[in-house]
């Protein structure tokens, strides 16, 4: 007769402990790997919504300031006096050189146009006498102002047909008006798209992807591919989605990312187009990474279960038949080893949180860093410093020596900057192109013209690689005094202007200071 007793029975218990285990390690391995994932998706985003605002801020925008600032003073200049009617109806020939001047100045436009308030008009390259010309009226015209207009933004066009290349395009125009308010005419920049969209295919994109500009109709003003210039990218409801100043919306019909920035003038919007598909796969090799260490544990689990089922026979047997002869010495000892190895990748994960506030060319902070440390302190009311650095002439600089030593010359700067400023825990900003920021603290405002002066006479006394190549900038500093940023910010940049009219290569202070 059989006699089984089953609390002598090793494998029910075993098989109890090891369906638990093995249970509890399937939930968690899921848990964690759907955080992983969901984690790592959210990462990606910021990325790509930091990388759309540095796309925005200093290539686009950088671009459209300095045509701002170019036509701002052109259009100062004609104001005064009789320098508009002397341009457009005196002699013709030495307004059209003063204008190619003024268009040398400037590679993303492709022509200049000055009318006088009755319509007479000058454009630069010349116009060639004919039928066309002669049938011309610039009060037609999309740019030309009928009235005065005081405004503190320039005006931009929708895109329109030019009259005389029949291309498609958009121009920058403001109204002359003399000091005593009479409007004398109107000053256009008529802008070279296919220019200022060639350099978008040097940018680097952080994964897979298309980016471009577009106006509130979802036409590309901007595009890597010149020849989609002016073709519909957006649809109505997707740019009726986008109204922050920048962030994302979600295309579920394509299944597609965009992410935005929206600029003030031109009402434009930078664009990052990204399909779901891409960001899936990138969040899916990370995860499959951990999927398959959790992989490779259960099975080494299963295995390990199954041979401790078949140990504990043994050993039971073993126990037995040392009873049953007595010999000890054969009796077997009893292990147990459980092994798991987790590996976590969040090292990779933190080199893209550093890229989202560290500007890759000249290694300082980059302008979002900027507008965050800048609120935290204003916010808790800590008195500071601001200093807004320009180099000189460095248009001049890519013009001559090319692109390329323009971004040496601007890491090279920053080095410089970064020498004097870090050992005295001071930050060190990108503001936007070839302009940098710098917050003294309160316990560093009384040495910051000191520290800048340090930097200043650096960057002067610097050698460089190219023969002729000198390098200096000006600055303006001002203390914060409770007042808004805005106002701060025009009064350091003023102090700067200064500089700029002075001479360059020196450092102004506020009024206020």
């Amino acid at each position: 007769m059989k006699i089984h007793n089953r609390q002598l029975s090793f494998t029910a218990p075993i098989l109890v402990s090891f369906i638990g285990i093995f249970t509890g390690f399937v939930m968690i391995a899921i848990l964690v790997i759907i955080s992983q994932h969901k984690e790592m998706l959210e990462q990606y985003q910021d990325i790509n919504r930091n990388f759309t605002h540095n796309l925005a801020v200093n290539h686009t925008q950088s671009i459209l300031r300095e045509n701002d600032y170019i036509l701002s003073r052109a259009a100062l200049f004609l104001a005064q006096g009789n320098n508009l009617d002397e341009t457009v109806n005196g002699d013709r020939e030495q307004g059209l050189q003063l204008m190619m001047k003024l268009l040398a100045l400037m590679p993303t436009v492709s022509s200049i146009s000055l009318a006088d308030s009755q319509g007479r008009y000058l454009r630069a390259p010349q116009v060639i006498a004919g039928s066309v010309s002669d049938s011309f009226d610039a009060s037609t015209r999309p740019w030309f102002m009928h009235q005065a207009e005081s405004s503190m933004f320039n005006h931009y066009t929708d895109t329109y047909t030019d009259y005389f290349t029949h291309n498609p395009t958009v121009s920058l125009y403001k109204p002359v008006i003399s000091l005593d308010g009479k409007l004398k005419g109107t000053l256009a920049f008529h802008l070279d798209l296919v220019s200022m969209s060639f350099t978008l295919r040097t940018m680097q994109a952080p994964m897979q992807g298309e980016f471009f500009v577009v106006d509130r109709e979802g036409k590309a003003m901007l595009h890597p591919d010149t020849s989609s210039l002016f073709k519909t990218f957006i649809s109505p409801s997707l740019l009726a989605a986008m109204t922050g100043g920048e962030g994302s919306v979600y295309d579920e019909k394509n299944a597609t990312w965009y992410y935005y920035y929206a600029f003030t003038n031109p009402d434009w919007l930078a664009i990052y187009k990204v399909h779901d598909s891409t960001l899936n796969n990138l969040t899916r090799h990370a995860t499959m990474i951990v999927g398959w260490g959790f992989g490779t544990a259960a099975v080494v689990i299963i295995l390990f279960g199954l041979y401790l089922r078949h140990a504990s026979r043994t050993v039971l047997i073993n126990i037995i038949n040392a009873i049953n002869t007595g010999d000890v010495k054969r009796a077997p000892k009893l292990e147990a080893m459980l092994s798991k190895a987790i590996k976590s990748n969040k090292e990779r994960e933190l080199s893209w949180v550093r890229q989202a506030t560290i500007d890759a060319l000249t290694n300082c902070k980059n302008r979002r860093a900027f507008d965050a440390d800048i609120a935290a302190l204003m916010n808790d009311h800590q008195p500071f410093a601001l200093a807004l650095v320009d180099i000189d002439n460095f248009k001049s600089i890519n013009d001559t020596w090319g692109h390329l030593s323009g971004d040496i010359v601007l890491r090279n700067v920053a080095r410089e900057g970064l020498k004097v400023m870090q050992p005295h825990g001071i930050s060190l900003y990108r503001y936007g192109g070839e302009e940098f920021a710098v917050i003294f603290p309160e316990t560093h405002i009384e040495n910051s013209q000191d520290y800048l002066e340090e930097w200043r006479s650096n960057v002067a006394n610097r050698g460089w690689r190219e023969d002729g190549l000198v390098v200096t900038f000006s600055a303006g500093l001002g203390e914060w005094h409770m007042e808004p940023l805005e106002q701060l910010v025009t009064g350091v940049d003023e102090a700067l202007y200064q500089a700029k009219q002075q001479g360059k290569n020196r450092i102004l202070l506020t009024n206020a200071n």
